[in-house]
């Protein structure tokens, strides 16, 4: 089922991408539907959803979290699961209510989902509870979830009616596309084809001094997330507003949907001294 070779990879890394099985987490707050997902998604069986993913399971720390008390302990306790659960995943399906409000344990459940370097699909649950929905509905709350989950502008949304086993599927499909975006690597060339194009089309800002930063050439050091080197003449020439653009330009011409990118950049001075 959905069964993908993800990346590609050197001959070192061959026999390790082989035995490679990515695990996903379901985490959300309490009773957005995360089990009803799990049962849509595998029935009984909660350690292998497919030949393509593994499931987490947080089954046993969900039980023992039912006997503290309720309110804020609850919310707490739920964040720290899911927390835990993000560091063992590859990625996420964030699921969120649609009729509920984005509040600000989910935006902390994004910002760790970022902080981590995992993928992640968003997933709209019980869409069916929507009164009066049309073509644009989905739109206006799509512009809702990005306004207020900002951090995960990268991560696509699913909708899904988990309770009647309504396209659950599809996220599946989305985390196997979001793993292979995360394992993806870029030619050499391609890579620094798309910065020169993006120096040239806005250069780095010039200090008072007069100075202005220089990229020399950008490598991809790694994947999972995919994670890319600038060498460039003075690191502290490049303010963050140009390194949120660059990796604007990269995403807009390389893609990586569904997952963060790291973008390190190194100066030559310190190139030298090691």
């Amino acid at each position: 089922m959905l069964s993908q070779q993800i990346g590609e990879t050197d001959d070192s890394e061959s026999h390790t991408e082989e035995n490679y099985v990515p695990a996903i987490a379901i985490v959300g707050r309490p009773n957005v539907g995360k089990s009803s997902i799990l049962n849509a998604l595998v029935g009984e069986d909660r350690t292998i959803v497919s030949a393509t993913f593994k499931l987490i399971d947080t089954a046993g720390i969900r039980r023992r979290a039912a006997v503290a008390s309720s309110g804020s302990t609850t919310e707490a306790l739920s964040v720290n699961r899911a927390f835990h659960a993000i560091r063992r995943s590859d990625v996420v399906a964030l699921v969120i209510e649609a009729m509920a409000s984005i509040t600000e344990q989910d935006y902390k459940i994004a910002e760790r989902i970022e902080k981590e370097g995992k993928g992640c699909v968003i997933v709209v649950n019980k869409w069916d509870t929507i009164p009066d929905k049309n073509q644009q509905t989905a739109t206006y709350y799509e512009q809702d979830v990005r306004e207020k989950l900002r951090i995960l502008d990268w991560a696509p949304i699913v909708y899904s009616t988990a309770i009647a086993g309504h396209s659950v599927e599809k996220i599946i499909v989305a985390a196997c596309a979001v793993e292979k975006e995360r394992s993806r690597r870029l030619s050499t060339s391609i890579l620094n084809q798309i910065v020169q194009e993006a120096v040239a089309f806005k250069s780095p800002p010039r200090t008072r001094g007069g100075k202005r930063g220089r990229v020399y050439y950008c490598t991809q050091a790694a994947i999972r997330p995919p994670t890319f080197v600038f060498f460039v003449n003075d690191a502290k020439l490049f303010p963050v507003t140009y390194r949120r653009y660059m990796e604007k330009q990269l995403r807009s011409n390389a893609g990586f949907s569904g997952t963060p990118i790291r973008l390190l950049w190194r100066s030559r001075r310190k190139m030298e001294k090691n």
